[in-house]
């Protein structure tokens, strides 16, 4: 299926394109005729921006462009991001439509990372273009430690705090480790902004009981800018006046229908220096037709990365699959699964106050519901990182919780988030 757009502004896009070495012979050379048509165009993936970067896409001359981003990725060549300075004005207004409506009343503490990628400066941008104060204490950077990020949220009275989930998290834990209790040491926070991983309602209910404060997610990626925001209603929409979306099912062919769960394909309609035309995003997700309070129509639920998925006996599991499965057992905060030998799935879940560490009943729940082995060690608070290290350093790995085999049995999650 596909929503979002119109056929004036797919031309101008794909017009657009014409200007960059890699679509020039692969869009067609007239505008469409149909919308459907933009389906007759072969898909961008992440490889296709690998081999063609970082001039391939550029779609405007070199005296045009204002800001470079490279995607976030360690493996392979990275993935070259142009804007101009309307594409930066563009994606900051996205982001300003988001619920927690940003005002000159705020103080916004911005622990996305600031080196390379696009998220920090562009909701950097959007705060200050609400006359919010910025504190831009980037993750990944030795000079602002946990204990520093912690103490600044309280002696700056910080009201909102732009952060990934897993930082949020760690931050909680490095509040706790110095005595201070994330949901009352923090009077003046109101909410808490997350990009940059998929928020799961399993994990977006742990963070709000674990600040008491409401959680507004930011889905996008460096290559494509802000895609969708939560609403004041929790729920996050499609910007459908700035994208194309499409699902489709795994071949990268046959389309996906409203409601079914299905791979994200999006193409950009403003994008001036580097615009994707039907990007593969490689994000498995749900598309609703869901009119919301706010005026919305449509919700989109991010259920994970492809990588992240787990097939066990003919089902896949996401992300999303997978912390529902966690949240019967009440377990909540940092996780790790993988495969079992015999084609089950096995758990290692952080135990945080739980009555009991033998959840024996519920695996057989589960097994019941699922139809495959299932395994689960509880193991303690803490096991994920090193609580000195946490604060003692600023730099953590990229969130991960999807292991093999052996590397369960073998405990490499043990201290996996610190690098």
């Amino acid at each position: 299926m596909m929503i979002g757009g119109n056929l004036i502004a797919v031309n101008q896009m794909l017009a657009q394109c014409q200007a960059t070495d890699f679509y020039s012979t692969r869009i067609p050379s007239g505008p469409l005729r149909t919308l459907t048509e933009l389906t007759e165009i072969p898909l961008t993936k992440k490889e296709d921006l690998r081999q063609h970067s970082p001039y391939g896409f550029l779609a405007v001359p070199p005296n045009q462009v204002a800001v470079y981003h490279e995607s976030f990725g360690t493996t392979g060549k990275p993935v070259s991001i142009w804007l101009t300075e309307q594409d930066l004005l563009d994606t900051a207004a996205e982001i300003e439509i988001c619920g927690v409506h940003l005002t000159a009343a705020d103080r916004v503490l911005i622990r996305y990372p600031y080196a390379i990628s696009q998220v920090a400066h562009t909701f950097h941008l959007a705060a200050r273009r609400q006359g919010a104060c910025v504190i831009p204490a980037s993750s990944r950077s030795a000079i602002s430690p946990f204990p520093r990020v912690v103490n600044m949220l309280r002696y700056l009275d910080v009201t909102v705090l732009a952060a990934l989930p897993l930082q949020a998290i760690l931050l909680a834990a490095t509040a706790e480790l110095m005595g201070l209790s994330p949901s009352q040491g923090f009077p003046r926070l109101r909410a808490i902004c997350t990009a940059g991983e998929p928020l799961t309602p399993g994990r977006r209910k742990f963070l709000e009981e674990l600040w008491q404060v409401p959680i507004f997610d930011n889905y996008g990626m460096t290559e494509l800018g802000a895609v969708a925001l939560d609403c004041a209603h929790g729920k996050l929409h499609p910007c459908l006046g700035d994208f194309v979306f499409e699902l489709l099912d795994q071949d990268g062919n046959t389309p996906v229908q409203l409601g079914a769960v299905g791979y994200l394909v999006v193409s950009t309609l403003r994008r001036r220096a580097t615009p994707l035309v039907r990007y593969w995003t490689g994000d498995r997700v749900r598309l609703l037709r869901e009119p919301c309070p706010c005026g919305a129509q449509y919700r989109l639920e991010v259920r994970g990365r492809q990588e992240d998925c787990l097939e066990i006996a003919g089902q896949v599991f996401d992300l999303w699959d997978l912390e529902a499965m966690i949240g019967q057992i009440q377990g909540k905060g940092l996780w790790a699964v993988g495969p079992l030998e015999n084609g089950g799935l096995h758990f290692v879940i952080e135990n945080r106050g739980l009555e009991h560490t033998d959840p024996g009943e519920t695996v057989l729940a589960l097994v019941e519901q699922y139809q495959v082995p299932i395994k689960i060690d509880m193991v303690p608070k803490g096991t994920f990182y090193d609580p000195q290290a946490l604060l003692s350093t600023g730099n953590i790995g990229k969130p991960r919780y999807v292991y093999s085999a052996k590397e369960l049995t073998t405990g490499a999650y043990v201290n996996s988030l610190i690098l």
